[in-house]
């Protein structure tokens, strides 16, 4: 198949900004460092006003107050510097979580297990800068509308994550042939064991690297990784893929290279959907 029509409404495409380098996501080692940077500023800031009241006004401050206040300076501070929702969350509760692990009686193979499974989730983030990010459901809608009505479609996830959008792409759309490819190990179990009970037929999972995947055999290729590998990703696609098949990027946009729409998901991030046709 060939030539998708994209038939609903579009937000229209705008030359992307030469200087730009990336959105608001930004990177994975980014977040962590705003992380950091945020925790120790906010941690200096409260233990510096609760010694000013211990000298001056001879007040205690129970500590658990002191990890409250650095929790909620450190991500009110994250969410003014641009972090999501889900980071300032985890700005809140780290401090005393960090608290709470430090004076429970925690056997040290525990935190070495956390450490490896952190990593088997995480798997790119490393590696290839390309953190676990999952489509939202509102999205999930929305790409269904570029198969919809259009037999023998033929459709790959790069990096499918927990498996949701695949899934229901193949439930919801049955005469497409969808496919998901995921590196990351506890992703892709998770993924596994849910298209194993779908029971679903038109729909394939592998397990492997994008980057060695051949994009000549799909009609549209998504993606939802990090402002990193776009550059190169649309490259792969453009040598690979046949004409008229298209190549959506949700979030990252390519550098110097506007995309023939930009569709705009009506849910709480204001999601963009960036499409090129190949």
């Amino acid at each position: 198949m060939s030539d998708i029509v994209l038939s609903f409404k579009a937000v229209t495409a705008k030359p992307m900004n030469k200087s730009k380098k990336s959105t608001s996501f930004g990177g994975i080692t980014g977040n962590l460092a705003i992380v950091l940077g945020t925790q120790l500023l906010s941690g200096a800031l409260v233990m510096g006003g609760a010694t000013a009241a211990m000298e001056l006004g001879r007040v205690s401050v129970p500590l658990v107050l002191i990890l409250i206040l650095q929790g909620v300076g450190a991500a009110w501070l994250g969410l003014r510097m641009g972090l999501s929702r889900f980071w300032g969350a985890v700005q809140f509760i780290l401090p005393m979580a960090v608290y709470v692990g430090l004076r429970l009686p925690i056997p040290s193979w525990v935190y070495l297990a956390l450490f490896v499974a952190t990593g088997l989730v995480f798997w790119n983030a490393a590696g290839e800068r390309v953190p676990l990010y999952l489509t939202n459901k509102t999205t999930w809608k929305v790409l269904a509308r570029f198969i919809a009505d259009k037999p023998g479609t033929r459709f790959i996830d790069l990096g499918c994550g927990l498996g949701g959008l695949i899934i229901h792409l193949a439930r919801n759309c049955p005469q497409s042939r969808i496919s998901g490819i995921e590196s990351a190990p506890i992703p892709f179990i998770i993924s596994w064991f849910r298209k194993y009970f779908s029971g679903l037929n038109n729909l394939v999972l592998e397990y492997g690297n994008y980057w060695v995947k051949d994009l000549s055999g799909y009609d549209v290729v998504y993606c939802f990784l990090s402002p990193v590998p776009m550059t190169a990703l649309f490259d792969k696609a453009r040598a690979e893929m046949k004409p008229g098949s298209l190549f959506i990027s949700n979030s990252f946009p390519v550098v110097e290279i506007a995309p023939d729409q930009t569709f705009e998901v009506e849910d709480s991030r204001n999601t963009h959907l960036y499409v090129w046709r190949i």
